[in-house]
Formats: C-alpha cells, sequence, structure tokens
C-alpha cells in the first residue's frame, strides 16, 4: 500500500513546533502565558490536523 504524501499537514505542523518558546532565552525573560498558550495552540491545530489527513488515507 502506497501512503499519499501529507506534505501541507506536516509542513504546518513544522512551522506550529518551530514558533514554540524555544529555551534559548534569557533566565530573566518575562514570561507571558498567553503567548505560549497560543503556540501551544497552533502545534495542537496542526498534529490535529495532520492525524485527520493520515486517518483519511
Amino acid at each position: 500500500m502506497t501512503v499519499p504524501a501529507h506534505d501541507a499537514a506536516l509542513e504546518a505542523l513544522r512551522e506550529a513546533v518551530a514558533g514554540l518558546p524555544g529555551s534559548d532565552a534569557p533566565d530573566d525573560a518575562p514570561f507571558d502565558a498567553a503567548e505560549h498558550a497560543t503556540a501551544f495552540e497552533s502545534v495542537h491545530d496542526a498534529l490535529v490536523a495532520v492525524l485527520a489527513d493520515v486517518d483519511r488515507t
């Protein structure tokens, strides 16, 4: 069985993960909970899209 490429969904997931706050921020950097929540929500939405795309195959 050949699995079709899910390029668009995977690319959106990669971009969402790349947008997560990194550990490279200085220790004294302010923590913005709203920014973190938005970033993780984007990853969640992108992951759900990938799983839905795979489920359709």
